[in-house]
């Protein structure tokens, strides 16, 4: 399992003494491209590679990254260390090549690792939630005069980009699961919002997965926290071993950070705060969902634990503006609204289109979905179908492979078929390609809609070109 080899002895130990020269593979990646920023403005010698040009490549070169494309035996050019990450194939050319130059091979948790190694660290987790999360906290941070290492897995426009460099004692940077590297973290505050099954291509199956975040809680001290979704009884069950303060929030009554009088808006939300029960002052969100009052929690639970009063951190709150692809106004088509989300797991498409619904419950939805990995769309088809079957107008497109092979039997129609059958009186169609899907939904889209594309592919493309009709 990907899982098991992402954890594997590399080369030698990762060092970032002055001098050393780095190269990394894939670098236009939203977790590589930050690295690589924060390495370049240390004043280490990057360079990168990618398969095709991007804007983040651009902004790397800026910096004075040296990145090619696309990737190609010797690309690694003079460096003494290459990174990758999962996605990278052993068949790489790159890779192929560094190896045979005997070249330090290492994974990006490793490299992250190193990066942060001295500061107080906060990592954050879950299966849905943890870049808003890292960058709620983020946002508190610095609207409240610290200045911390962010790192996170979007663009947060508060932090004008994917990461902030800082000059603080502390990393905040978001620990993504996915495959199991979030244990080399070493010992580190915590928040985990939920637990639920996912990735299983790499972890195998979900006790597996759960045997990872217990592993991940346990790099816990005791003199740091965990902060963690309460309302998950898995993941409740596991916080009780952590061997720091515990910190329940959620919208539950067991909750250490609560809410109530929730008000749920189109674009955004606010509640008042409770702390062990007691009114702390009220939340104002530039961010829809009850999803996002969770978030939130989680993100107030952990600054005041980093020493931020909980009214300032209230107040801070306010001035977060959300993550790209994360519920983002792309702009209209006519008078119809398209918004773009990055949901792509069952439990998200559900919460996107709730808060969708409470948002405009008068507006026909056209939920736009792109299904992320064959293994996914596999083992969720069920779940899938049912979190679409709430949209008036649902359009399956091919599924987003990343980086698997076709599964035999896995098909993205099987999806849609699942979806009409649940919903009869729905219109229902799958439509193969990016183009295509753009050219129908322009032809049927009608005077007060909400489109939504969602997905954590490259559906994002069909509603700018929507938008930008």
């Amino acid at each position: 399992m990907l899982a098991e080899s992402a954890l594997m002895a590399t080369t030698d130990s990762l060092s970032l003494e002055p001098g050393r020269r780095l190269h990394l593979i894939g670098v236009g990646g939203i977790g590589m491209s930050a690295l690589a920023a924060i390495l370049a403005e240390r004043g280490f010698a990057v360079s990168g590679s990618d398969r095709s040009e991007s804007p983040r490549l651009a902004r790397l070169r800026d910096l004075g990254v040296r990145v090619s494309v696309p990737q190609v035996a010797g690309g690694a050019g003079d460096a003494d260390l290459v990174v990758l990450s999962t996605a990278i194939p052993d068949d790489n050319p790159e890779l192929v090549e560094a190896r045979e130059r005997g070249l330090g091979i290492h994974h990006r948790s490793e490299l992250l690792a190193a990066i942060i190694d001295g500061l107080s660290k906060v990592a954050v987790s879950g299966t849905h939630g943890k870049t808003t999360i890292t960058s709620m906290l983020a946002t508190i941070m610095l609207e409240c005069g610290r200045d911390p290492m962010v790192i996170v897995g979007g663009d947060a426009p508060n932090l004008g980009g994917n990461y902030h460099a800082g000059a603080g004692p502390v990393a905040v940077f978001e620990a993504c699961e996915s495959d199991g590297s979030f244990l080399r973290y070493g010992p580190c505050s915590e928040v985990i919002a939920n637990v639920e099954a996912d990735h299983l291509d790499q972890h195998g199956d979900f006790a597996h997965l759960c045997r990872a975040f217990e592993q991940f809680i346990e790099l816990v001290p005791q003199d740091g926290f965990l902060a963690y979704g309460a309302e998950c009884d898995v993941l409740a069950d596991m916080a009780r071993q952590a061997r720091g303060e515990q910190i329940p929030y959620g919208l539950g009554g067991q909750a250490t950070f609560g809410a109530d009088r929730l008000e749920l808006q189109p674009f955004a939300a606010g509640f008042r705060v409770l702390v062990e029960g007691r009114p702390a002052g009220r939340a104002k969100l530039q961010v829809p969902g009850e999803h996002n009052v969770r978030n939130a929690l989680g993100a107030l639970a952990a600054a005041t634990r980093l020493g931020v009063p909980v009214e300032a951190a209230i107040e801070a709150l306010g001035e977060f503006r959300g993550v790209g692809r994360r519920f983002e106004l792309l702009g209209s088509l006519g008078d119809a609204l398209v918004i773009d989300d990055y949901a792509h797991h069952p439990t998200e498409v559900a919460a996107t289109l709730a808060a969708t619904r409470r948002g405009w419950p008068d507006r026909r939805i056209i939920a736009i979905f792109q299904p992320h990995l064959f293994s996914r769309t596999r083992d969720f088809m069920a779940q899938f179908a049912e979190a679409l079957a709430s949209a008036d107008v649902v359009i399956v497109s091919d599924i987003y492979a990343a980086r698997e092979d076709p599964i035999e039997g896995v098909r993205a129609e099987d999806l849609a078929a699942a979806v009409a059958r649940l919903a009869p009186d729905r219109d229902v169609r799958f439509i193969a390609t990016s183009e295509e899907i753009a050219d129908v939904v322009r032809d049927m889209s009608q005077s007060g809609d909400l489109i939504l594309t969602l997905g954590a592919g490259d559906i994002r493309r069909v509603g700018e070109a929507l938008a930008w009709t």
